[in-house]
């Protein structure tokens, strides 16, 4: 249970953060349109950060793995 809900947090968290992009072709007004992109940023890293925990330990070190892989192929890239 534990990890489906996890889970589903994780789920949610994502789909959150690939509205924000959206958000700016929306027609409402900048002031709105502002205040909708901050309460979904915060959303989004609330659960993801409940989604963590949930999920055990492992989670957390594979994310570490495929950051420090990112950050390891972009130092490469723009070391050259």
């Amino acid at each position: 249970m534990r990890k489906i809900v996890g889970y589903g947090l994780l789920i949610i968290s994502c789909l959150a953060w690939t509205t924000l992009p959206l958000i700016p072709f929306f027609p409402a007004e900048t002031t709105v349109k502002a205040a909708w992109a901050g309460g979904i940023f915060i959303f989004a890293e609330v659960t993801w950060w409940v989604a963590m925990p949930l999920l055990g330990k492992e989670i957390i070190e594979y994310l570490r793995r495929l950051w420090q892989g990112i950050k390891t192929k972009f130092q490469r890239v723009f070391k050259k």
